[in-house]
């Protein structure tokens, strides 16, 4: 496994190549390390930038998340409003009907009152003509 070296010539060839050897495995490790650097420095240049892309990112949801609570709260009071304006519609429908309904008057409220129908103008005119005194005459709507 080992020689011994007789002269000074073979032990300094000997150590020359040893030199040469260790010159050869420090180029490799330079350059690898290089090499590690290398890749190193473009994965923190992209880490670096998928932050600031992450952190933009994040400021446009925050932005967001923001525009759909306020949309939400106006779709809230829109649907209030809206239900707000169907009890008013409802309330404003039983009023109108109840207005546009024909008064329905009884004898207490006009004495001597009699429910007589007449379906034109001359049955009109002969009740006129029948009681010689002033008539009241309600009609109803031309709906019914």
């Amino acid at each position: 496994m080992s020689e011994r070296f007789e002269t000074r010539g073979e032990i300094g060839h000997s150590i020359a190549g040893v030199r040469d050897q260790i010159a050869v495995q420090a180029r490799v490790f330079t350059v690898a390390v290089a090499i590690s650097v290398a890749v190193l420095g473009f994965l923190y240049y992209q880490n670096m930038g998928l932050a600031e892309k992450y952190a933009a990112l994040q400021e446009a949801n925050v932005r967001v998340e923001a525009q759909l609570a306020s949309a939400l709260a106006a779709v809230e009071r829109v649907k209030l409003d809206t239900e707000q304006g169907r009890v008013d519609a409802r309330e404003v429908k039983t009023l109108l009907e109840a207005a546009l309904k024909p008064p329905t008057p009884g004898s207490a409220a006009f004495p001597g009152w009699l429910g007589i129908k007449a379906d034109g103008v001359k049955e009109a005119k002969a009740l006129i003509d029948q009681y010689k005194t002033p008539v009241w005459i309600f009609a109803t709507s031309p709906t019914e």
